[in-house]
Order: structure tokens, then C-alpha cells, then sequence
């Protein structure tokens, strides 16, 4: 599912890119049907009146070509909208699924915790430090900081005295 997300964005990314650099299809017809004419060395006031409708032809029929060009990529245009539309649509949707997961990951991790808390809780203290001092320190702060002070006293001040004071640390925000 990402890696198609990653395909759509990519192609929304590059159809953007080349409608803002190029200011889009309209923009181009005379200006294109001009660049590709040839610039006499010639003044105008001396060419004939056949050399300037033999050019005006050209430019008409330069113009014509443009006009079908515009009217084929048209339905093209079209398209890549309604993509960059399903694109923003799915986009929007993925966001929302992503905030929604990690929500449910927050309330399970809370849940966790909030389970460890009142093991720890209904533990001896001694039994408890016992424990805590083999997790990582980390681990610890989180549910000492969780438990209610009377308890988290009992169980830090059964534990090593040394780490009893980096947990108290931490616990105060003083690392």
C-alpha cells in the first residue's frame, strides 16, 4: 500500500512540476508556433506579398497543429487531475489511518503500562526492587513515575542505593 502511495505521489510531484514550470498547456500555442519559425535575415518591407502569404499559411497551419495538440492533450490534462484528486484523496485517507494507529499504539503502550504498574503495586517492595534491578533503567523510571509515591518510596528505597539515585534522577528530570 505505501509503495503504491509512493508511485501516485511521485507522479504527482512530476505532473505538478511540469504544469507550474511550464505555466501549463495554453500558455505555449503562439508563443511555440513562433519559435519554431525561422527568422529571416530579410526586412519585412521588402518581401513579396507572395513570400507573406506563403508564411502566413505556415503560421496558420503551425497554429492548427497547436490547436489539435491542445484538444488531444486535453482529455490528458483531464486525467492527471482526477489522479492528483484520488491522490489528495489517499493521501488524506493514509494520514488519518496513520493517526489512528498510532493512537491505538499509544493506548496500548498506556495499557502495558498501566498493567506493569499494578503488578509492581501489588508486589513486596523488596520483591519488587529485586526485579526492577535487573530492567533497563528506562523501564523502571516509566513505571516508578506511574505508581503512586508511597509505593515507588518503598520500592527505591529497597533497591541498590546507587541506582536508587540515578532512578530518583531521572525521575526528577535532573539527568
Amino acid at each position: 500500500m505505501l509503495v503504491v502511495f509512493g508511485i501516485l505521489l511521485g507522479a504527482k510531484i512530476f505532473a505538478t512540476a511540469i504544469f507550474v514550470r511550464g505555466g501549463g498547456l495554453e500558455n505555449h500555442g503562439p508563443a511555440l508556433a513562433l519559435a519554431g519559425e525561422k527568422k529571416s535575415a530579410v526586412p519585412l518591407a521588402s518581401t513579396t506579398s507572395a513570400e507573406l502569404e506563403k508564411r502566413l499559411k505556415a503560421l496558420k497551419a503551425r497554429e492548427e497543429a497547436l490547436k489539435k495538440k491542445e484538444a488531444e492533450l486535453a482529455p490528458l490534462r483531464a486525467e492527471i487531475e482526477s489522479r492528483m484528486a484520488e491522490l489528495n484523496e489517499l493521501q488524506a485517507r493514509l494520514t488519518a489511518y496513520a493517526k489512528r494507529l498510532a493512537e491505538k499504539e499509544k493506548a496500548l503502550k498506556d495499557r502495558k503500562m498501566a498493567h506493569l504498574v499494578a503488578l509492581y503495586s501489588a508486589m513486596e517492595p523488596g520483591k519488587a526492587a529485586v526485579i526492577m534491578g535487573k530492567l533497563k533503567l528506562d523501564s523502571v523510571v516509566r513505571i516508578l513515575a506511574n505508581m503512586k509515591g508511597k509505593t515507588a518510596g518503598k520500592i527505591l528505597a529497597s533497591m541498590d542505593p546507587e541506582k536508587s539515585a540515578r532512578i530518583s534522577e531521572r525521575l526528577s528530570g535532573d539527568d
